[in-house]
């Protein structure tokens, strides 16, 4: 069922990360690696990370483990109800602080703009904020349907933020000046409709309305847990944070290039480590509202050698297809080859941390559940120490790439601390043999996709992807079938 679970709710992921992928390809081909487009992401950054924080992470990671609770009682309609009610109040009014308030912030994100890019950044960032009010209702909604165990629907509601910003790329920005301006009603187009393609189903889940108090009781245990969440997450966005403002002072164009490597090292982490980590939530806070520690380490278990098995492929296959994946999906129109060529290096960069980020997924979820949410965010400061620090030891030798590795590196150390707390509390979790099979077996899929490129490079980039991608996963997959751990995969 676990496993039922995660696949369809990588299903609708995968097709959100699809959409996501044909954004990031519109916008390269209508603005590239552009000045206007690194203002544009500076004035997305804080609704962006507002959204992971009081949004889609820190949301649902406080509350659905409070929710199960109330659910079990009866009284998770009345819950639901009542915290709807604070974010219809709490959402507006942060909208409208957080524009007013972008002339002081924004210029701390990207002290190394020129006075007119900051200026564009500054009126971008103003208008793009009221985006958290969509993306939080969007998110709440999708944390309730995932406590009633519905994944597929709730992932994919993405997708229509992503096509609100591919027609704001390719369609809008002829009736805007500056064009940019296209971009920016397109994505805040696509966030309310996001929030309307949930709210039916949100709606049936909270079932007929009964008599409750106005401020449920169970909101209080709701804030407790949100506050470490909050912080944790607002430690990971520093990160970014971190990077983009050290990119702000190399040249034009920095920030998209480590943007658009961004954006392909979160496609399988979003559909594959995300999907896990969603469905494992709900599960490890039902087992512990039942007392059931067996049950408990069998789910963080499967979910730990599901990570191992998706991820550590992934970032291997993806390694050795680097440059002529940026190549096929992005260079093109403005987006030209010098650019392409940074993005991969990037991309490279950032792939060092997929497997572990992946892990810092799953291994807050289970803090938690357990009710510890304020260990995760010790992981997280110690790794915005280890980040800050990397930086800004290699942005002076390798510019973007330096800060791309930094990051890769920093999730390492996230990844281990976690591991080591969660190790005291919950036993037999870690099957070391499989883990050591598995990244041997994904070696060996990665040489066979490298080999396999590089035979084909005469034949251009899309033959390298296309005959790499079709090899990695048939290598792969019959390694998997030939050890048995095809079995182990879907047992769990």
């Amino acid at each position: 069922m676990f496993l039922g679970r995660v696949f369809r709710a990588a299903l609708g992921t995968g097709l959100s990360r699809l959409t996501g992928l044909a954004r990031d390809v519109a916008i390269a081909y209508a603005f590239g690696a552009s000045s206007s487009y690194d203002a544009f992401l500076i004035g997305l950054f804080i609704p962006q990370a507002l959204r992971q924080v009081v949004g889609e992470a820190g949301l649902a990671s406080a509350f659905i483990p409070v929710y199960a609770k109330a659910k079990a009682r009866g009284e998770g309609g009345a819950l639901a109800r009542s915290f709807l009610r604070l974010l219809l109040i709490f959402l507006p009014l942060l909208a409208v602080v957080g524009s007013v308030l972008a002339r002081l912030y924004v210029p701390i994100l990207a002290a190394g703009f020129p006075p007119d890019k900051m200026r564009e950044a500054i009126n971008l960032g103003g208008l793009l904020f009221p985006l958290i009010i969509f993306l939080s209702l969007s998110a709440f909604e999708a944390a309730i349907l995932n406590a009633h165990g519905q994944f597929f629907l709730p992932s994919l509601a993405p997708a229509v933020l992503n096509l609100g910003m591919v027609a704001g790329a390719l369609f809008l920005p002829k009736f805007f000046r500056p064009p940019i301006l296209g971009l920016v009603v397109g994505t805040l187009a696509g966030g309310a409709g996001s929030v309307l393609l949930l709210f039916p189903a949100f709606r049936r889940n909270l079932g007929p309305k009964t008599q409750g108090p106005l401020i449920h009781p169970d909101l209080r245990e709701v804030g407790q847990r949100l506050l470490p969440c909050l912080a944790g997450l607002m430690v990971v966005e520093a990160n970014v944070l971190v990077d983009n403002r050290l990119a702000s002072y190399l040249p034009s164009g920095s920030i998209a290039t480590l943007q658009y490597a961004m954006r392909l090292f979160q496609f399988p982490l979003g559909i594959l480590a995300v999907s896990v980590a969603t469905v494992a939530l709900p599960a490890l806070s039902e087992h512990f509202v039942q007392k059931e520690r067996e049950g408990f380490s069998r789910t963080l278990a499967h979910g730990f050698f599901l990570t191992a098995a998706l991820m550590v492929p992934s970032a291997l296959g993806l390694w050795a297809l680097a440059q002529p994946a940026v190549a096929v999906l992005f260079e093109r129109g403005a987006f030209g080859p010098a650019d392409a060529l940074r993005t991969a290096q990037n991309l490279c960069g950032y792939l060092v941390g997929l497997w572990p980020y992946a892990l810092v997924y799953l291994f807050s979820r289970a803090f938690y559940a357990l009710g510890h949410p304020g260990l995760p965010l010790l992981g997280g400061f110690l790794s915005l120490l280890v980040n800050i620090g990397l930086n800004l030891w290699w942005v002076r030798i390798w510019g973007t790439f330096g800060l791309a590795l930094a990051t890769g590196v920093a999730g390492w150390v996230d990844a281990l601390f976690l591991a080591g707390l969660l190790r005291r509390r919950v036993r037999g979790w870690v099957h070391w043999p499989r883990t050591f099979l598995v990244m041997a077996l994904s070696f060996v899929m990665a040489g066979s996709v490298w080999m396999v490129s590089m035979a084909s490079g005469p034949l251009g980039s899309w033959a390298q992807v296309v005959f790499g991608v079709g090899t990695g996963i048939a290598v792969y997959v019959a390694l998997l079938w030939l050890t048995g751990l095809f079995r182990v995969l879907r047992g769990g």
